[in-house]
């Protein structure tokens, strides 16, 4: 547990950068630190490792004064990430990586062979150990920077815009990879980002502040978007924010319909008639016994097809599957992505394997949304909190009872 008690920072000539700051960050969880530039988050979290001194107040890490501790050794119990890694450049990655683990003592054996588990961790090959960081690209160098920070095993990660100085797609999956190894690992992590979206997407709790170091809302992203504090804060969440909600609606929740999801070996006659008793004009063929989804077939075409070819041996062209989403794993979001890019209005909804479960459209998702919301699943503090990509084990048996489920009634399951 990390506790700043009335914490204030104030530099010379009166500029107030933190104000009497209350919070605690509980051990093993993801508190991010959100807001503008010059808001105070930065001094906030370098503090914790003495980077900075506050001014008054006390900041007490499992129940200890860290002003009690001497910051060199404070500072080797803590793992610190900064933006751009900040890697020794004469040093190659395994000596980088084993810094703290030299300091502390160990021997080079020893410190290389944690270096080389946590490269693994962090997926970093093996080859790469005795390159030196500018051999590395950016998104590689700052995974370099996380195993040293993980190095000794730290309790703490802290974590200063760790992902800022990289592109959109690298990362996207460093944020998928600090959420892999948290739920690995549950360390006590605190990281300060600009990017709302960043902060919603790995934060367990997040603390957005106003300028001048003071907090605006300290909240899960879940209640944090559903219920903000006040103007500053809508505001700086974003007009999109009902969207990014619905990451934590699960798409578990949807009525996927079934009927016209049709193994290739289908006849024609029999793939309109179940169209026919869905009410659908788009049916989704799949391939033999393993119901792996291939593509679209709109029913107009089909009426001008032979009733006894099947759906595999037509000439006519499918049309593009688009975007799956996985049942129990992925949100309403992903789902309601997956759908507006589909040609077809409709997208597939497959398990772990790649298994078309069900078909959703906007209809099925509208009523999932207001399902969700009625049930008030994200305000209710005895309902484990959905997060996308950290699949439960609720979650995983409701997908696999939808993929149970008959592909339609009076068709051959695909």
């Amino acid at each position: 547990m990390i506790t700043f008690e009335s914490v204030t920072k104030r530099y010379p000539g009166g500029t107030v950068a933190v104000d009497a700051l209350d919070l605690e960050i509980p051990d093993g969880q993801t508190m991010v630190l959100v807001g503008p530039s010059g808001c105070g988050k930065t001094t906030s979290l370098r503090m914790i490792n003495r980077l900075i001194d506050p001014s008054e107040g006390r900041i007490m890490l499992d129940g200890t004064d860290i002003s009690t501790v001497e910051a060199p050794r404070l500072r080797r119990g803590i793992g610190y990430v900064i933006q751009q890694a900040g890697l020794f450049p004469h040093r190659t990655i395994e000596d980088n990586i084993a810094t703290v683990p030299l300091l502390e003592g160990w021997n080079k054996a020893k410190a290389r062979d944690r270096a080389r588990e946590l490269m693994d961790l962090v997926g970093l090959d093996a080859n790469m150990a005795r390159r030196y960081p500018y051999q590395l690209s950016g998104g590689q160098q700052q995974r370099v920077g996380v195993a040293r920070a993980l190095a000794a095993d730290p309790p703490v990660l802290l974590m200063d815009e760790p992902f800022s100085a990289v592109d959109p797609i690298v990362r996207s999956s460093l944020q998928d990879e600090l959420i892999r190894l948290q739920n690995e690992l549950h360390k006590t992590v605190v990281l300060v980002t600009h990017d709302v979206e960043e902060a919603i997407k790995v934060g367990d709790q997040v603390a957005v502040f106003y300028p001048h170091g003071k907090i605006a809302q300290l909240d899960t992203p879940q209640h944090l978007l559903g219920s903000p504090a006040d103007e500053y804060v809508e505001n700086f969440l974003g007009f999109d924010r009902g969207i990014r909600r619905l990451a934590f609606f699960s798409a578990g929740q949807l009525d996927l319909e079934t009927g016209t999801v049709l193994a290739a070996d289908t006849t024609v006659e029999a793939a309109r008639a179940a169209a026919q008793r869905c009410g659908e004009p788009w049916v989704l063929v799949t391939d033999g016994g393993n119901r792996q989804p291939q593509g679209w077939f709109a029913v107009s075409d089909l009426d001008r097809q032979p009733d006894r070819e099947t759906l595999g041996s037509l000439s006519l062209p499918l049309a593009p599957l688009g975007h799956t989403f996985q049942v129990g794993r992925d949100s309403l979001r992903a789902a309601l992505d997956a759908t507006v890019l589909s040609r077809t209005g409709r997208a597939a909804g497959v398990d772990g394997d790649g298994r078309v479960v069900g078909i959703t459209t906007y209809e099925r998702l509208r009523a999932a949304i207001q399902t969700a919301e009625q049930a008030g699943l994200d305000g209710n503090p005895d309902q484990p909190a959905f997060r996308e990509g950290r699949t439960t084990p609720e979650a995983q048996q409701a997908g696999a009872d939808d993929a149970a489920e008959p592909a339609g009634e009076g068709v051959r399951p695909s």
